[in-house]
């Protein structure tokens, strides 16, 4: 399964869709993590055939804040990331991922790519990937998310 993530678009549309026409046509689905919401109801009006799971960011006040997705036995937690207060601190964020007993926390709102590793005190650990900025990165990014049948899952960065 190919999964493109996509984080505060603010108002790029044409990034998102020359992103999804680099992949096509193996794109199963995308996710976008919020500050763009009307973005992606405008991307998905283009690509009808690709399922979406969008959030809201902090400059929006409609649709969903957090969703966790069970995908071939691999649990995500989404989320934009601002009510977590990720700029300043992600293990807010990565224990909320734990206790929900997820294997990957996809997160946006710093506009910077970012993926790691994180175990808690008790060894438990999450993954942590965050796309970066699909519409003010500098350069923008977005994620590429691979998910095996097997349980196992491969995150990467793209670049415009």
């Amino acid at each position: 399964m190919k999964i493109l993530v996509f984080s505060d678009s603010h108002g790029n549309t044409s990034r998102m869709i020359s992103a999804i026409a680099d992949h096509l046509p193996a794109v199963d689905l995308i996710i976008h993590l919020g500050d763009g919401v009307r973005d992606i109801e405008y991307v998905q009006s283009i690509y009808p055939d690709i399922p979406v799971v969008s959030l809201k960011g902090n400059g929006e006040s409609y649709s969903r804040e957090k969703c966790i997705l069970d995908l071939e036995g691999i649990r995500i937690m989404c989320i934009h990331g601002h009510t977590y207060g990720v700029k300043e601190d992600i293990t807010r964020a990565a224990m909320c991922a734990v206790t929900d007993e997820c294997d990957l926390l996809l997160y946006g709102h710093t506009h910077r790519a970012h993926d790691t590793l994180f175990t808690s005190q008790d060894s438990r650990q999450v993954r942590l990937f965050n796309p970066g900025s699909v519409g003010k990165g500098y350069p923008p990014t977005y994620g590429v998310l691979y998910i095996s049948k097997n349980k196992s899952f491969l995150t990467s960065h793209a670049y415009l």
